[in-house]
């Protein structure tokens, strides 16, 4: 008798369903990561705008607002590129302002989901699950 070589059908169906778990437990460990670091970045961002805005300040006495909610291009001489965040920094008047991320949509205010703010005294806002605002503010 002569034996072939290879897997029988139930073992192939076990390593299919194996890896169908596996693959099930991954995913979304990976989005999450992924989110993560969008939200990092978008941090990261921000002190770039907040920077900005306070050397603008210290020469011209007062903020400058860009609203551009996909990019920001300002003439602070910050370029931040959209990924999974949109910008914005608003000076609602000479003396405030107020720069904003959030994630997938214009940011409008800090009490959305998943939105980053800083104000011009450094003070960090907002309600993404992913920034930890007590130890940005410390």
């Amino acid at each position: 008798m002569i034996m072939k070589k290879g897997f029988t059908l139930a073992e192939l169906l076990v390593t299919i369903v194996i890896l169908s778990v596996l693959a099930a437990i991954a995913i979304p460990g990976f989005s999450k990561s992924r989110d993560k670091a969008a939200a990092a970045q978008a941090v990261a961002y921000l002190r770039t705008l907040r920077v900005g805005e306070k050397m603008y300040y210290a020469k011209n006495a007062i903020y400058v607002g860009c609203a551009n909610a996909t990019a920001v291009k300002t003439n602070l001489g910050v370029e931040v590129t959209e990924e999974n965040y949109k910008f914005n920094v608003l000076a609602p008047t000479n003396s405030t302002f107020f720069a904003r991320a959030r994630k997938g949509t214009a940011p409008t205010d800090c009490t959305s989901t998943d939105v980053i703010c800083v104000d011009q005294t450094g003070n960090w806002s907002g309600t993404s699950t992913y920034v930890n605002f007590t130890k940005l503010n410390s």
